[in-house]
């Protein structure tokens, strides 16, 4: 009997090569979202630091100019706070895309191989049927002989 062939391995192969290309996707979309959200952390961080130094000490005289800066400063943080903030959703929204996608990559891979699977059983025991039908005739032909 013929070896085991799978006529659909050449699609399970691109299947496969989607799948591993929607993961470095994915691992590139889940990398950016993390450096938005330590970015987030740190520009938060950064705002409440100058909101700190806004505010003097009791009994402490801060001179106009400083608290100006400040101010400015602090508006600039804010203004940058929100766009990183913007940023970071966009990007767990491309992310979660991306996981998505990863999920459909996977789900259709392994349907494949459990096709593929399912092929090779079913070969097999056509294969079994067949080696059992030949040793069957070798018998009958021992036992006519006697």
């Amino acid at each position: 009997m013929k070896s085991f062939y799978f006529r659909l391995d050449r699609i399970l192969r691109l299947r496969e090569g989607a799948e591993r290309s929607q993961a470095r996707r994915y691992g590139e979309a889940a990398r950016v979202e993390a450096d938005l959200e330590r970015q987030c952390r740190e520009q938060t961080d950064y705002l409440a630091g100058i909101g700190e130094r806004k505010t003097p000490a009791v009994g402490q005289l801060t001179n106009a100019g400083v608290l100006r800066a400040l101010q400015l400063t602090s508006d600039a943080a804010a203004s940058q706070l929100d766009d990183a903030e913007r940023a970071r959703v966009d990007a767990e929204k491309q992310a979660e895309t991306e996981r998505t996608e990863l999920t459909k990559a996977r789900v259709e891979r392994k349907s494949l191989e459990r096709l593929k699977e399912q092929h090779q059983s079913d070969w097999r025991a056509a294969a079994n049927r067949h080696e059992q039908k030949e040793m069957d005739e070798v018998a009958a032909r021992t036992r006519g002989r006697r």
